[in-house]
């Protein structure tokens, strides 16, 4: 008889023997069944060496166990089932048996219940139900076996099954929401998230209590599932074991989340190769994110069926059919047909049915949904010419806008409309900015321009309004469908998918200036984000060049909602009060200088104005002396209010005061604004930042204004990515008082930045953030900007403005963008004598230096 030293020693060296041999394996089954074998024969081994009698004691294998699904480390559930009341020696052999079993280093769930505790089922809930349910004889007595048996399947089985179903129905419910849009997650659950192993689980389940079977052929059988539904579902769920295996190697521990480091590793493991255009774990996630979108499709598919029997045998109430037309039925709450000729004898009706589908609020049957897929060869190029004007007519019926293409996209009518689509359907792009998808992210951006209509919130009125001048609203819907196409052939999508948007409209039947519209959209479709976010906005140069991509005020308005629909719909927090208020700030100056004929002439006529209201409203004569000396381009940038308090800020500057600071809440920006007034110095914004960067602050924006007497006012808005609006408020005098001690060289900004926290954000991708540094010398006559792309890092900004101090550079603005655990800071930069740097000698150098630090 082995000892339990043998016994150890021999399931972990079959443990690695099938790690090991894996790959050879023709699917993840093999490696399911080898685990579930090895668990079984160590179990019996363990019994036989404790040499116990068992006529009172069965021993039976729960759950993945059961199921034979075990990975690698799975738990090892198992059921002690007794009949009589267990004797003083029964509780000592199963304390034993215990024992033994974490002595191999396994990880056993033990369950002790006699038959009397399961017949009190209605004791037990739905998830110690279900436990029951899935169960295998190990060893033991098989009388007491076959009354457990007959127990479930009279008590749980058949007795109440209507109700234990829809106690599971419930539960998938509340798993679905807790595990929301987990397909597409950045980090999925592979186990409780949708499309992972408890889906298809709950597929078994629902075959095994409704319809008494053990094989899913049943539901293909039933009419529930077809011949494809079950290939994808078993096609998928082999795949997810698989990622499910290594997952648990790579961890070494049993743990089901797909996390961002495992992704690469797993990626490597499964044989994917990295391509010119996309990344191996590209790749892999690629085919995860399809596995998944099927095996939910699939469970979707089989609970509506199940709860369609389910509520007919407990009410016995008919369906109430109703006729919609064109040989279309409405029961419940679906659309059907029972004609599968209805789309040759009505042709427009296969774009159509999407619209009474979403006006109505029905969902597509799946017969409807089969007699679609079986006329998508219907949609030939014929097809295309005589109806793509109604196919963009639909897809552009906003509120309903992103139901119709979903549908689309499901039934695959989307894809003979535009075959390019298939090519960013479940792509993935491997960041932490991007949560979804191309082709979710798509249909999600429609989604908000669909909710735009439907919202009364304050926030959004800009955009409504621009919504309702719009005139071309069927350009929109195109634009942001087309806007990624571009993504499925690699790098430069942009221009890209301008090319390929091109013969898309073209296919589609649009006219020629429609086209070169769409087109420029899908160019274009980043450029005012990132001018709104890292460029001057008070700037009539930037204006100017940005109107200049655009034709005609209707692009105006087009661009500004595909701008943004796109940032909303990348996912997180990414879109936000500030960026907001900077785009609405870009898209409400365009449009006046697109209804003014001469932007410099409006320049100085506010300057005027302004200029002209100051002195009407300052009395102090010391005030009023300084009106005259004050920037026009100053004077244009802030509101005549702040202007003046600017000055008296000013006036209290003296030898012994040389640090005047104010604050205030920005609830429109949602974050802090600090106003410093002091004597300029080279090097002052770099202190700024270390002071900021050691009370975890992060700087959005910074204006910098020189007065001819050598005073400086810097007003900046920060704030923070840990702490709320209001409780980071409570800090400013703390924050005043460390920014007035830093400027008077009473602390060391050095000694600061050393006890700075980290930058706020939750993994750190295993992918190299392409740092670049950027010059654009064409946008302003009067700086060099200059954009610095890099990894986010504890004092980034204090490093970036160390070098600018060091080479004598001069910063006037600057911009910062912080996207997860990326960064862009733009800077308005000049030489030291206050001129614009276009040497290309000292243009490198300062590359050189900045590449140092990034």
């Amino acid at each position: 008889m082995k000892s339990i030293v043998d016994i150890k020693t021999y399931y972990w060296e079959k443990w690695h023997e099938i790690k090991d041999e894996r790959k050879t394996f023709p699917t993840s089954w093999q490696l399911l069944f080898k685990i579930t074998d090895l668990s079984k024969n160590v179990i019996k081994q363990i019994i036989d060496q404790l040499n116990f009698p068992l006529e009172n004691i069965t021993f039976l294998s729960l759950g993945s166990f059961a199921r034979e699904q075990m990975s690698p480390f799975s738990d090892i559930d198992i059921l002690i089932l007794h009949k009589k009341q267990l004797s003083n020696s029964e509780q000592q052999f199963i304390s034993d048996f215990t024992t033994l079993l974490w002595d191999t280093n396994l990880n056993p769930g033990i369950q002790i219940k006699s038959l009397s505790d399961i017949k009190k089922h209605k004791k037990l809930d739905t998830v110690e139900k279900t436990a029951l349910i899935d169960f295998n004889y190990l060893c033991g007595s098989e009388e007491i076996y076959q009354k457990y048996k007959d127990v479930v399947k009279s008590y749980i089985l058949e007795k109440g099954k209507l109700n234990f179903l829809m106690e599971h129905i419930n539960t998938a419910r509340q798993r679905s929401q807790k595990f929301r849009d987990s397909i597409y997650k950045l980090e999925p659950n592979i186990k409780e998230g949708q499309g992972g192993i408890r889906d298809y689980n709950f597929i078994c389940w629902i075959n095994k209590i409704l319809y008494s079977s053990n094989s899913l052929n049943n539901l293909i059988k039933k009419g529930i599932i077809t011949i494809e539904d079950f290939d994808d579902l078993m096609k998928g769920i082999e795949f997810i074991f698989k990622v499910r295996n290594e997952l648990h190697y790579f961890f070494k521990r049993k743990y089901d989340v797909l996390t961002l480091e495992a992704q690469k590793e797993i990626a490597n493991e499964l044989g994917y190769i990295s391509t010119s255009l996309t990344l191996n774990v590209e790749h892999f996630l690629r085919d995860y994110y399809i596995n998944a979108r099927n095996i939910h499709r699939v469970t979707k598919k089989v609970i509506e069926k199940a709860l369609n029997e389910i509520v007919f045998a407990k009410t016995h109430k008919k369906v109430t059919f109703r006729k919609l037309g064109y040989n279309l039925i409405q029961y419940n709450n679906l659309i059907t047909t029972d004609d599968r000729e209805i789309f040759t004898k009505y042709p427009e009706l296969m774009i159509n049915v999407f619209y009474i589908s979403a006006l109505k609020n029905l969902k597509l049957s799946d017969k409807l949904v089969e007699v679609i897929k079986a006329n998508l060869h219907l949609i030939d190029e014929t097809y295309l010419k005589k109806y793509g004007t109604l196919f963009i007519k639909r897809i552009s019926t906003f509120p309903y806008s992103s139901k119709i293409v979903k549908n689309m996209l499901y039934t695959g009518v989307l894809q003979k409309f535009i075959p390019e689509f298939n090519d960013i359907v479940c792509r993935v792009q491997y960041d932490l900015y991007h949560h979804y998808t191309v082709d979710e992210h798509t249909i999600l951006a429609l989604k908000f321009i669909d909710d735009l209509i439907t919202s009364n919130h304050p926030f959004k009125s800009n955009y409504l309004e621009a919504f309702r001048k719009l005139k071309r609203k069927d350009l929109l819907a195109l634009s942001i469908l087309l806007h990624d196409i571009g993504k499925g052939q690699g790098h430069n999508h942009s221009l890209v998918g301008a090319k390929m948007s091109q013969t898309i409209c073209q296919r589609l039947g649009l006219h020629q200036d429609d086209i070169d519209t769409v087109s420029n959209m899908v160019e274009h479709h980043l450029l005012m984000s990132h001018i709104s976010q890292r460029r001057d906005l008070h700037d009539i140069e930037v204006i100017e060049y940005f109107i200049s991509f655009l034709n005609n005020e209707d692009e105006l308005h087009l661009l500004y909602l595909l701008t943004y629909a796109d940032m909303n719909a990348v996912g997180g927090e990414l879109f936000n009060e500030w960026k907001s208020t900077l785009l609405t700030e870009l898209y409400l100056k365009s449009v006046t200088a697109m209804e003014k004929e001469n932007l410099i002439s409006e320049f100085n006529k506010i300057v005027d104005i302004k200029r002209r209201k100051l002195y009407e409203r300052i009395t102090d004569n010391i005030l009023k002396s300084m009106i005259n000396k004050l920037d026009s381009e100053y004077i244009f940038t802030y509101k005549v209010k702040h202007i003046i308090r600017h000055l008296q800020m000013i006036k209290r500057l003296t030898p012994d005061t040389k640090v005047i600071i104010s604050h205030n809440i920005r609830e429109d920006l949602n974050c802090l604004e600090f106003s410093i007034c002091t004597y300029d110095f080279l090097g002052l914004l770099k202190k700024l930042s270390g002071v900021f960067a050691y009370f975890g602050l992060n700087i959005l924006g910074a204006q910098i204004f020189t007065f001819n007497n050598n005073i400086v006012m810097d007003t900046i808005q920060v704030s923070s990515s840990k702490e709320p609006l209001n409780f980071i408020a409570k800090k400013c005098d703390k924050i005043s008082e460390t920014i007035r001690d830093a400027i008077t060289n009473k602390i060391s900004v050095d000694a600061l930045i050393k006890k700075a926290p980290a930058p706020f954000f939750k993994k750190k991708i295993p992918k190299a953030i392409n740092k670049k540094v950027v010059f654009d010398n064409e946008i302003s006559s009067v700086f060099t900007v200059i954009d610095i792309f890099t990894e986010d890092k504890i004092g980034l900004l204090y490093d970036i403005l160390t070098v600018f101090e060091k080479l004598k550079i001069n910063v006037q603005k600057a911009k910062i963008s912080t996207d997860v655990d990326r960064v862009v800071d733009s800077f308005y930069i000049t030489d030291e004598h206050n001129k614009k740097i276009d040497n290309n000698e000292y243009l490198d150098q300062i590359k050189k230096e900045l590449l140092k630090v990034i």
